[in-house]
């Protein structure tokens, strides 16, 4: 059984049917940790992350995805990033005052987005269900602005803060299906069982393989690729020096007012970064 986390990839033989289903126990404890998360908005960040593995692994294998919610009633946001190198992050974004970022409920927005070969960027936006969360989202997402029939489900089980598990899949629907009829009709009443899966999570340790094979029971299926997920981040000294290049003289020599090294920290991952006086009036003396 998995122990670590990862991604696994398999088609029905008939050609009909797809699925991407993961395992993000690791990745998103990583996330919760450097957010300092626990409760509610704890889940509802892991289950972004999840989906952003999903729809990078099913839409962008290759490229970076970048998933945002946007609360109700402008409480605030969730961020969670997916690397093709395997890494994904996340980030909760507060209203001054909440501590909640509101998803259930009605008026929270869903934003998908993935960087292009091209440099552009591909941006859709749909509203979250008020009952089905992220899970609906996606799924809505990849219906009405991808115009791929999908049938979706993240989860993640908490325990003090911590997960326990988490996870999820995404089956797509291929051109091929619609000359299955049967198979079709089979396969849509199975996914109801699937609609909520965080005890089967909890069951198989979220492992891919299981929860692969008990959606395609008694269909042949091809397994196709596995991919390693884990948590990481983007940031570095060097961007951060390069940051502060890109600053004025009048912004850098604000940041020498105090006379102390400038101490800052990643919003993402929380890595600490202290810029010397010295370092900063080399870059001073450079603009």
């Amino acid at each position: 059984m998995t122990e670590t986390d990862s991604v696994m990839r398999a088609m029905t033989n008939d050609g009909a049917f797809r699925i991407v289903a993961a395992r993000t126990t690791d990745t998103v404890q990583g996330v919760i940790q450097a957010q300092k998360l626990s409760g509610r908005v704890a889940g509802d960040l892991a289950d972004l992350v999840t989906a952003a593995v999903l729809y990078r692994e099913t839409m962008a294998p290759n490229l970076q995805v970048q998933c945002i919610v946007q609360g109700a009633g402008g409480s605030g946001h969730l961020t969670a990033d997916s690397h093709p190198d395997g890494w994904a992050r996340g980030l909760v974004q507060h209203r001054r005052g909440a501590d909640v970022v509101r998803i259930d409920g009605g008026g929270a927005l869903l934003q998908m987005l993935r960087t292009l070969p091209t440099g552009q960027v591909h941006r859709g936006v749909v509203t979250v269900p008020a009952s089905s969360g992220i899970s609906g989202g996606l799924m809505g997402y990849m219906q009405t602005s991808e115009q791929i029939l999908s049938m979706v489900s993240v989860g993640c089980v908490l325990d003090d803060g911590d997960p326990v598990t988490a996870g999820g899949y995404l089956v797509q629907l291929l051109p091929e299906a619609r000359e299955h009829e049967a198979l079709l009709a089979v396969l849509t009443e199975r996914l109801r069982d699937f609609e909520d899966i965080r005890a089967l999570l909890v069951e198989n340790d979220a492992a891919p393989e299981p929860l692969v094979e008990e959606i395609f029971y008694g269909i042949d299926f091809t397994w196709l690729q596995e991919s390693p997920v884990r948590f990481g981040c983007t940031c570095s000294r060097a961007r951060v020096m390069g940051s502060l290049a890109a600053l004025s003289a009048d912004e850098l020599a604000s940041l020498m007012v105090d006379a102390e090294p400038l101490d800052m920290s990643c919003n993402y991952c929380g890595a600490r970064y202290v810029v010397e006086l010295g370092e900063l009036s080399g870059l001073l003396d450079r603009s």
